[in-house]
């Protein structure tokens, strides 16, 4: 004759099944856990970190950025010394300059040197002078060109120094009265434009020599 099980054996048995349902809830709950983890990943996938370096570039205070061409503004002045003239006697040699501006909003770099800075005289169609024929040291300027990088302060415009015409023409010997020959007075008129690292003088100059 089979015995009844214990009070003891029955409470046994049901924290055993107490056990067993507890670890299948925890393995469904994981199963269910990764499954969203992953359509998760697949519908939004996490965003790829940016490099320090990366972000350090793009978020760099300070740095003055070089100017666009369209920022700057390059207008061509003659003068006698200080002072601006369009009439010039005949023992008077005119000074050639330029102011040049930052029309931007923002302070920006640009080059001014003489690599890059250049004066032209013409009369009608003709070219008369052309400060890329001129030499320094019995060689062609190219030789000697160089660089110079200044800050251009936004609105702020900036004025070059002068330089003296000796009302002669240039040429491939050069484009001073000591190798070549004078130009036409009496009244001529004659233009001047200055281009200054690829940027040309937005005004019409026009000068008469007597």
């Amino acid at each position: 004759m089979n015995k009844r099980p214990t009070k003891a054996t029955y409470r046994r048995r049901q924290i055993l099944a107490l056990a067993v349902l507890v670890v299948l809830i925890v393995i469904i709950w994981n199963l269910v856990a990764g499954i969203a983890g992953f359509i998760s990943g697949v519908v939004h996938p996490a965003a790829k970190p940016t490099s320090t370096s990366a972000a350090t570039a793009n978020a760099s205070p300070g740095v003055i950025s070089a100017c666009a061409p369209a920022a700057v503004t390059v207008q061509a002045k003659v003068s006698l010394g200080s002072t601006e003239a369009s009439v010039f006697s005949a023992k008077q040699d005119p000074s050639l300059s330029f102011t040049i501006t930052n029309v931007g909003t923002q302070d920006c770099t640009f080059d001014v040197g003489s690599k890059v800075q250049f004066f032209t005289i013409t009369s009608g169609k003709e070219v008369i002078w052309d400060s890329k024929d001129c030499l320094v040291g019995g060689k062609p300027r190219a030789a000697s060109d160089t660089d110079s990088i200044i800050t251009l302060s936004a609105g702020q415009p900036m004025t070059s120094p002068a330089s003296i015409w000796q009302r002669v023409y240039s040429s491939s010997t050069g484009c001073s009265a000591t190798t070549e020959k004078s130009v036409a007075g009496g009244g001529a008129s004659y233009h001047l434009a200055a281009t200054i690292n690829g940027v040309k003088s937005s005004n019409d100059v026009q000068f008469i020599l007597k």
